[in-house]
């Protein structure tokens, strides 16, 4: 029988010490109740065996530790019946259990995933499932910020406390939702959930108090202070009652409302009245727990820290301390300074305490120390991304990162400006980097290394069918609007399988590694990166070379440049040609405005841009050079005409993007669809049909599974059809003859094409992820493994399109790379005589730009030009022939 011995785990926790260390000895038991193991081994009696020594671990669980996790290493044979199953279970959450208790978030998660692993192989009936595997395995991944996995395990919780039909557990089970949601930012869906637990739990009872107080932190996210202060306020009443402090999570429930109280003064402005909540609140963990829930203790320590920043009356040294005692109860031994980077591990806890004292020096005007604190932060949370499954949850945590960017760009520049030294420049460049696209560089290494596996494996194969499954449900969610229950289910069997094919695989599976800049190695001679990075505050541009940093500029305001960006590119692109058309001289004092945040002095040949925020939707190529308006459109001074442009998402991922073993004479595969509304389409075949030989897909015979089956070709790939932002997360889709091709279906593919061609409207165009760029397609093919990617950035004209993309393979011949070929066609579109000037607008002709590394790509020609090649050397041969012939007559 599986037997509960939480309450006596409780009991046993308050007499853990508080450091993670552990004794020499503390594998071995004492000689008494070795004896008796041995004795219980002898008899065969594996469940007692068990239970011996998981209650001899729980008397001093942070120092018997170690004996607990061997445990089952230890075990002579493996379970047998349904009593040691029982007892096995029983010993995978009590391994959770303590992992937890005593901070290690990833050990604790591993061994509640091994308890739910091993509950449905064997099918336990009497295991309360529910409270002592899926609550703290959900509440684990809370923690550790991987919200999707969480959200699942919480509604299996949810569906067998419904089917129990214990109101308590229901309301706590909707409780742990709204968290889920509340951290995901999903405030409406939080505030739902909140209120469905209210409607379950007991009046009165102290889950109803947990629920007041969640409801109070939602509306804080909500900016609706006087409805916090309301839930706080009930909160409060009830969790501070005597009965509701003598159940078992009674004080921590009463020091979360507490802290919500001053989550409502701070949200006032109140920050002495959040210090009185929050150190109640302390005192409350202390007395309850002397010896336990230090991850809670350090948290409140760190709202403390926060409210004293803000009031900016304490002491400079003082300020620190809050901080300091938060990293103590993280990291024991801990006193002062900055902890050592091997001490460190993936917790926001300890990221929220360096981010504090960092601002604490900050504000003491101690940059340098401070500086060195906020790049730690970008150390754990490396660490972090790497244990989260979803995209989704990844992307989350990339743009509430660039908060923290900022400070450290804002303190490097302070540095860099007041020294000139070098490595603060080098600084900047590294936050920058960090603080962009680390989530396709994450995307970019996992389909790295799958590749390299290269081996037939039923854990791999199982891996690829499930990525499949998983690209199936959510294309079938875009399509129809409506959510497969299943897919949740899939995506966290799909997450437990890469756990193990991480752990069968550890060679292949490392951590990305975040490679040193080195300019002189990673740029070529002759490019110049110029690399942004939008704050708040400030914008700031840097110049780099092959020699190294060339400048560095900070502008102000630059939350009102991304608000004039977006209006710009709103306005002259994405809303069609008609602003342009009536207003060109507002677009080109525009566009002028644009160019001089950007460039102070001599504008080089060649240009990498590394775009962030609204920077990642603008035309480069359309910038002007010159204040000085002119009504002929084709003298305005474009930027085209005195540099190449290319775009990167960040120098890491250009970096890997790295050149296909050979781009010259490239096979072309084109997919071209007449019939969905484009009737340049045809033009556009026979242009490109005319300059590269390849298999080619026109209107019918351009099927998803005709395209599926080409993804893994190298050489060329080219899309001429639509392409759409569809549902509700506007998700990029290309339109092929049977249905339209969705990015999720590039997830689970293997293919390394040396350049894409994405000859539809808005294939460069996606949802805004800050911090992380656009997410467009050609950001998922740079992810799958692409080398570059020509693709558009608002809807193209028709026409212009088909011309422009004509132009380029022909240049494509004879062009050290893709970026110069469509750099020359776009040049041979502006001169060409026989375009009205109205289409010499930058709308008709910008819209294409260059995505990633460049390198020679070649098409191979036409077997028409070959034989014309083949008729003309012929006639030539004859001519030379003849002429041979009557000299020698003569």
């Amino acid at each position: 029988m599986f037997r509960l011995r939480y309450i006596v785990l409780f009991l046993c926790c308050i007499r853990a010490a508080e450091c993670f260390g552990h004794p020499p000895d503390t594998m071995r038991l004492p000689s008494a109740i070795a004896g008796e193991a041995a004795a219980l081994q002898q008899k065969n009696n594996l469940a007692d065996w068990l239970y011996l020594q998981m209650d001899y671990a729980a008397e001093l669980p942070a120092e018997r530790l170690p004996l607990l996790t061997g445990l089952g290493k230890r075990a002579w044979r493996l379970p047998q019946n349904e009593t040691e199953h029982a007892a096995w279970l029983d010993m995978l959450t009590y391994q959770g259990y303590y992992q937890m208790f005593t901070g290690n978030i990833l050990p604790s998660i591993a061994a509640y995933e091994n308890a739910y692993r091993y509950y449905n192989e064997h099918h336990i009936t009497e295991a309360d499932i529910l409270e002592y595997i899926l609550k703290p395995l959900g509440n684990n991944y809370t923690r550790l910020g991987d919200y999707e996995r969480a959200g699942f395990i919480q509604e299996q919780g949810l569906a067998i406390a419904r089917k129990q039909k214990d109101p308590r557990q229901i309301a706590a089970a909707y409780s742990n939702l709204a968290v889920t949601c509340l951290m995901q930012e999903h405030l409406d869906l939080a505030r739902d959930h909140a209120r469905s637990g209210l409607q379950s739990a007991p009046e009165g009872s102290s889950i109803a108090g947990l629920l007041h107080s969640t409801l109070a932190e939602i509306y804080i996210r909500k900016e609706m202070p006087d409805s916090a202060e309301i839930h706080a306020t009930a909160g409060l009443q009830i969790l501070q009652r005597p009965e509701a402090l003598r159940t078992e999570n009674g004080g921590y429930w009463l020091a979360s409302v507490l802290q919500a109280n001053g989550d409502v003064a701070s949200l006032k402005k109140q920050y002495r009245e959040a210090e009185k909540w929050n150190g109640r609140s302390l005192v409350v963990l202390n007395k309850y727990y002397p010896h336990a829930r230090n991850r809670e203790k350090a948290r409140v320590l760190v709202k403390l820290g926060k409210a004293a920043l803000l009031q900016n009356t304490h002491p400079n040294a003082a300020l620190l301390q809050p901080f300091d005692h938060a990293l103590a109860y993280m990291l024991p031994g801990h006193v002062s300074g900055w902890p050592a980077k091997n001490l460190l591990y993936g917790d926001f806890t300890i990221a929220d305490a360096i981010e504090g004292r960092a601002d604490a020096l900050a504000q003491a005007g101690r940059l340098r120390e401070a500086l060195e604190g906020y790049l730690l932060i970008f150390d754990i949370e490396a660490t972090l991304r790497r244990e989260f499954f979803s995209r989704a949850t990844r992307l989350l945590h990339q743009r509430q990162s660039h908060t923290l960017a900022e400070k450290a760009m804002n303190a490097a520049y302070l540095l860099w400006e007041r020294s000139q030294q070098k490595e603060f420049a080098q600084a900047m460049l590294l936050i920058m980097e960090r603080s962009k696209a680390q989530v396709l560089l994450q995307e970019q290494v996992f389909n790295m290394q799958q590749g390299r596996l290269g081996m037939k494996d039923p854990l791999l194969d199982e891996q690829q069918r499930l990525q499949q499954a998983l690209a199936y449900y959510d294309r079938e969610a875009a399509v129809s609007g409506k959510k497969n229950p299943a897919r949740d289910a899939l995506a966290y069997n799909l997450s437990q399988l890469q756990v193990q094919t991480r752990k069968k695989y550890p060679g292949y599976f490392e951590p990305v590694q975040q490679a040193s800049l080195h300019p002189e190695k990673d740029i070529p001679e002759g490019l110049t990166v110029k690399s942004l990075f939008s704050g708040e505050e400030h914008l700031y541009v840097m110049d780099i070379t092959n020699a190294g940093i060339q400048s560095v500029r900070r502008l102000e305001d630059g939350k009102g440049k991304q608000r004039f960006l977006q209006k710009f590119v709103t306005t002259y692109f994405h809303n069609g040609p008609a602003a342009m058309q009536n207003a060109p001289a507002a677009y080109y004092d525009d566009a002028y405005t644009i160019f001089q945040w950007m460039w102070d002095g001599k504008i080089a040949s060649r240009y990498l841009l590394i775009p962030d925020g609204w920077f990642g939707f603008l035309p480069f190529d359309a910038l002007v050079t010159d204040s000085v308006y002119k009504r002929n459109t084709a003298q305005w001074p474009f930027l085209l005409k005195q540099s190449v442009t290319s775009l990167a998402y960040s120098l890491q991922t250009y970096r890997r993007q790295s050149a296909v073993a050979d781009g010259k004479h490239a096979q072309l595969t084109g997919f071209f669809i007449s019939a969905a509304g484009l009737p340049a389409v045809e033009e556009e075949y026979k242009a490109v049909h005319k300059n590269a030989a390849g298999i080619y897909f026109k209107d019918g015979e351009a099927t998803l599974a005709a395209f599926r089956g080409q993804l893994g070709n190298g050489g060329i790939l080219h899309l001429s059809t639509h392409a759409s932002l569809e549902g509700d997360q506007q998700l990029p889709a290309i339109q092929l003859a049977d249905g339209p091709f969705y990015l999720f279906e590039l997830y689970a593919r293997k293919f390394r094409p040396g350049l894409i061609v994405l000859s539809a409207c808005r294939t460069g165009q996606g949802m805004m992820a800050e911090g992380e760029g656009i997410i467009s397609l050609a950001r998922e093919f740079t992810s799958s493994g692409a080398t570059g990617i020509v693709a558009g950035l608002w809807n193209l004209h028709d026409a212009t399109a088909a011309n422009l993309t004509g132009d380029f393979y022909d240049q494509l011949h004879n062009a050290a790379d893709p970026a110069m070929a469509l750099h020359h066609a776009k040049q041979q579109w502006l001169n060409d005589k026989k375009a009205g000037q109205q289409l010499k607008l930058p709308y008709y002709w910008a819209a294409m730009t260059y995505i990633g590394h460049p390198q020679t790509t070649v098409p191979e020609k036409p077997a028409g030009s070959k034989m014309w090649y083949w008729i003309a050397a012929a006639a030539a041969l004859l001519v030379a022939a003849v002429v041979l012939l009557r000299r020698g007559r003569r």
